[in-house]
């Protein structure tokens, strides 16, 4: 049987996945936009006592995002049921990538962690953090138009006609 059949079976009403979901959204994105205006900071500073500090600590606090993802894609699936709306959909398919790339994101905090603290910074270490940024940027701009798609879908975001005539969000 499908693991995330298991879980659904067992959550709560509809209000508490609600509820659960914007946790678990706010969670996320505060998380890893931690990490990357952090990991810029510690870049841009370029002092490697900085920068091992920060990937210890984004190590350290890795298991947040680990509890938040799952809930996120646990919970979408779980109010989404079998709805066929291109919105949804679109909203599912975004969560598939974004979980896909937070394995990515996952790896690489562990490599950049290792690197850092026990070989050392150096080109290797500068390209896997270009590839942190990079899936990071991603993700949260992922995150952020299932944001705007679920507000769209529960009526809290209503569109405005831009010059053209078409309605904006």
């Amino acid at each position: 049987m499908d693991i995330f059949l298991i879980i659904l079976s067992w959550l709560p009403k509809r209000k508490t996945l609600i509820k659960i979901q914007v946790i678990a959204t706010i969670v996320a994105i505060i998380t890893i936009g931690t990490f990357f205006i952090t990991s810029l900071i510690a870049e841009l500073r370029g002092d490697e006592a900085v920068i091992r500090t920060v990937k210890t600590g984004i190590l350290y606090a890795l298991p947040l995002l680990l509890l938040a993802m799952p809930a996120l894609a646990v919970t979408g699936k779980k109010l989404s049921g079998r709805s066929k709306h291109p919105d949804i959909l679109k909203k599912q398919r975004r969560m598939k990538f974004i979980m896909f790339n937070g394995l990515i994101l996952i790896s690489l905090a562990v490599f950049l962690f290792y690197r850092a603290n026990y070989v050392q910074i150096d080109l290797i270490f500068l390209y896997a953090q270009l590839a942190e940024f990079l899936f990071g940027l991603v993700n949260l701009t992922l995150i952020g138009l299932n944001v705007r798609t679920g507000l769209k879908l529960s009526g809290r975001l209503t569109g405005r006609l831009n010059s053209k005539g078409k309605v904006t969000y």
